[in-house]
């Protein structure tokens, strides 16, 4: 019998739990297969007769495979009649399974899958404050980008704030801290992990570019080196308007980051913000279209649990507003745009940039989705101080 594909669709639509179910209520037999951005390998059940009697997972395969897939909570599955070993690995029941893992997710017992990855025991770091989680960017698959890879101890400084240099490295193996030199000392403002990328698009057509924040091994690690002529000419065949959205969403990370740390040693949260300004957008207003700023400054303000953020200032260059593809925790759903007057917006073409963006190169896409991922989570850690 050859493969017949009978059901496909997202794991956001309907998950692993609920498609256990139903092919259990159906004693159905076939291999269901999940596949994920941030996952290298496939995911891959052998269902016979209703139950789950074998799973493969990178190198894990039976309970411990199957256990894991329960901390997909995005991505694509496909199930399909075909032939398959029925050597029975799982010897426990499909609702049994279901149960087991559910408990595991609930308790912090079983990963899960996505561009953040939290310590389920949360264990302090050596200052004595929570241990940040690791960002990730989706799994790595565009080996056409790499020139090099480099190893680095514990401690290495793989680049310093400060000094100049247009490398640009994709984590492979290991966790990087991002640090912040400051007068009152260093600032770890994020961790990050396999899939995440060291480095700027900004340097790459900017000489002068500094670079914004230190990036420190935290353990053994190995990078890949981007080949940046092969870069350099993909982004020469994007639109300004496109070139703008990358440089606007660096502008954004270094914005929150800098905001980051200046917050750690303030006990003002709004300190900086002007005192005579006008909404321009309302937290949770439903906005459709977006803007460029053209001149002027617009000033977010976060409110959260009765307490009100200053996240920073955006001016020429950045933008304002929603686009599918970002992640960022920004206005409007999370936080309010204001501005004193001098502030000048242009709107922006959504549907060129959308038909653009799904015809840019995967890795630039990828860049894209990681940065907005570090908005989001840095945003996050400001706004209930862990940092």
């Amino acid at each position: 019998m050859g493969r017949q594909l009978v059901l496909s669709g997202e794991l956001t639509f309907i998950d692993l739990a609920d498609l256990l179910q139903m092919f259990n209520a159906n004693a159905e037999s076939g291999v269901l297969k999940l596949t994920s951005k941030y996952s290298e390998k496939p995911g891959v059940v052998y269902i016979f007769e209703g139950n789950p009697i074998n799973a493969t997972l990178g190198g894990k395969s039976g309970e411990e495979a199957l256990y894991a897939l329960f901390g997909w909570g995005e991505g694509r599955f496909e199930f399909s009649l075909e032939e398959f070993p029925k050597e029975k690995v799982i010897n426990k029941s499909a609702m049994a399974m279901i149960l087991d893992a559910l408990k595991m997710v609930d308790e912090g017992e079983i990963e899960k899958l996505g561009p953040v990855q939290f310590n389920a025991e949360k264990p302090k770091d050596k200052g004595g404050g929570i241990s940040l989680p690791v960002i990730r960017g989706p799994a790595f698959s565009d080996y056409m980008y790499l020139a090099d890879e480099e190893e680095f101890r514990p401690g290495d400084r793989i680049i310093e704030q400060g000094r100049h240099g247009n490398w640009l490295w994709v984590v492979l193996e290991g966790v990087v801290k991002i640090v912040k030199t400051t007068r009152q000392g260093d600032v770890t403002i994020s961790r990050v992990g396999h899939g995440a990328f060291i480095g700027s698009l900004a340097a790459l057509t900017r000489p002068e570019h500094a670079r914004m924040a230190s990036a420190v091994a935290e353990g053994k690690v190995l990078l890949g080196v981007i080949d940046t002529r092969q870069l350099i000419s993909d982004l020469s065949g994007l639109s300004e308007d496109f070139l703008n959205l990358i440089r606007g969403t660096e502008n954004r990370l270094n914005m929150i980051s800098n905001r980051a740390v200046a917050l750690k040693f303030s006990k003002n949260s709004m300190a900086g913000l002007p005192r005579e300004i006008k909404p321009v957008i309302r937290q949770g207003d439903s906005v459709t279209k977006f803007f460029a700023v053209e001149a002027g400054t617009a000033y977010l303000v976060q409110s959260s649990g009765g307490n009100n953020t200053f996240l920073g200032a955006l001016e020429k260059g950045d933008f304002i507003g929603h686009l599918p593809f970002f992640k960022h925790e920004h206005e409007p759903e999370m936080a309010a745009v204001f501005a004193a007057s001098g502030l000048k917006l242009s709107i922006v073409d959504t549907d060129l940039i959308m038909a653009e963006y799904e015809k840019a190169p995967t890795l630039v896409k990828n860049i894209l989705e990681y940065n907005s991922v570090c908005v989001s989570v840095i945003t996050d850690m400001t706004s209930r101080n862990v940092l």
